[in-house]
């Protein structure tokens, strides 16, 4: 009977043992904290009003690298369906994510950008950057820029564009969080470049 039991119990705990290594891999992979970024918008500019961006191509748009102005630099978004709530983080550096995509978008809208010996200099806060999931997800972008004159310093103009994405999805999804996000950035540079002093500005030079 002592043997019998002593297997038994043997034979309990083993079982236990493999549906703990095969739970915890799936709870880990579950927490999407320190993820990396991506790049994955679904609206791209095409789908959006288009854009007149003739009479600019005499402008030389030096674009500083962003500067990331959120309190929190790592928070991307935030899981709010469950209690507690779930953060969505990345060690990644958002501003230099941030500048590459806006430079990427702006080229391909024919807006010339220049690393050096700009007619004018492009620089640019980032307010916020972030998505959250409950019943839907919703990512919100907030870019402050200042347009200055390279031999002055004196600004030229200020602006804050905004952007925004809303979709349903399976909840707590990185893919989810990475179009939102990237379909808001697009949104955001999209208002920049549809606002009729963007084009002034450059043209100041020419």
């Amino acid at each position: 009977m002592n043997n019998r039991l002593h297997l038994a119990m043997a034979w309990i705990a083993g079982v236990a043992s493999v549906a703990i290594v095969a739970i915890t891999p799936a709870a880990a992979a579950d927490k999407l904290e320190n993820i990396a970024l991506a790049w994955k918008p679904t609206s791209p500019m095409a789908q959006r009003p288009a854009l007149d961006m003739k009479g600019i191509e005499g402008a030389k748009l030096q674009v500083e690298p962003f500067i990331d102005n959120r309190a929190d630099k790592q928070l991307i978004g935030m899981n709010k369906g469950s209690i507690p709530n779930r953060k969505v983080t990345t060690q990644e550096d958002v501003a230099r994510f941030v500048t590459y995509q806006v430079k990427t978008l702006m080229a391909a809208q024919g807006v010339p950008i220049v690393e050096s010996g700009g007619t004018v200099v492009m620089k640019t806060w980032i307010k916020r950057f972030y998505a959250e999931d409950a019943s839907r997800y919703v990512a919100d972008v907030d870019l402050e820029l200042t347009f200055t004159d390279p031999a002055t310093g004196q600004i030229l103009w200020s602006f804050l564009t905004s952007g925004n994405s809303s979709r349903y999805g399976i909840s707590y999804k990185a893919d989810n969080y990475h179009e939102v996000l990237s379909d808001a950035l697009i949104s955001a540079v999209h208002e920049l470049l549809r606002n009729p002093k963007f084009k002034e500005v450059l043209n100041r030079k020419q």
